[in-house]
């Protein structure tokens, strides 16, 4: 079974140059928590991820392990005004540039592969020689349609 029989062909996307409170805002209306970003052009520069965002917000040094020798944390307002920030900026400045990406004409087995050897994201981009968005598929596809192959063979 190859990736274009297992994907969504028409995933979510978001515009390299579209402010992130913008997106952030669809994609929890749409219950999603990551999106591949294009270009103009429709091809994939990075995915924007609830992860990238948050990773934008948290300050520096509590990524780092150094909260312990900090007499303070942040509060609350330190993180609103740290969001703020982060939403008024474009995708392509918060974005991963690092992605998975597989082809259309890989199998099942290598996607599985692929997802877990990649631990970054449950999601795999199936884009063309060209850098052209095709579709994606999440770990959860591939669950799916395993458990549609073992109850259609029953």
């Amino acid at each position: 079974m190859l990736a274009t029989e297992f994907m969504i062909d028409q995933p979510h996307t978001c515009l390299i140059d579209e402010p992130v409170g913008d997106v952030f805002l669809r994609m929890r209306a749409q219950g999603l928590r990551m999106l591949p970003v294009l270009d103009a052009g429709g091809c994939v520069k990075g995915v924007l991820s609830t992860y990238s965002v948050l990773g934008h917000i948290v300050p520096d040094y509590i990524l780092s392990g150094d909260l312990s020798a900090i007499p303070y944390a942040p509060d609350i307002d330190m993180l609103r005004t740290h969001y703020t920030d982060v939403a008024g900026r474009l995708v392509g400045g918060v974005m991963d540039e690092e992605y998975l990406s597989v082809g259309p004409g890989e199998s099942l087995l290598s996607v599985a592969a692929a997802l877990v050897g990649f631990g970054r994201h449950e999601y795999a981009l199936v884009v063309d020689k060209d850098g052209l968005l095709k579709g994606m598929i999440s770990a959860g596809d591939i669950l799916a349609t395993l458990r549609k192959i073992t109850c259609d063979a029953r």
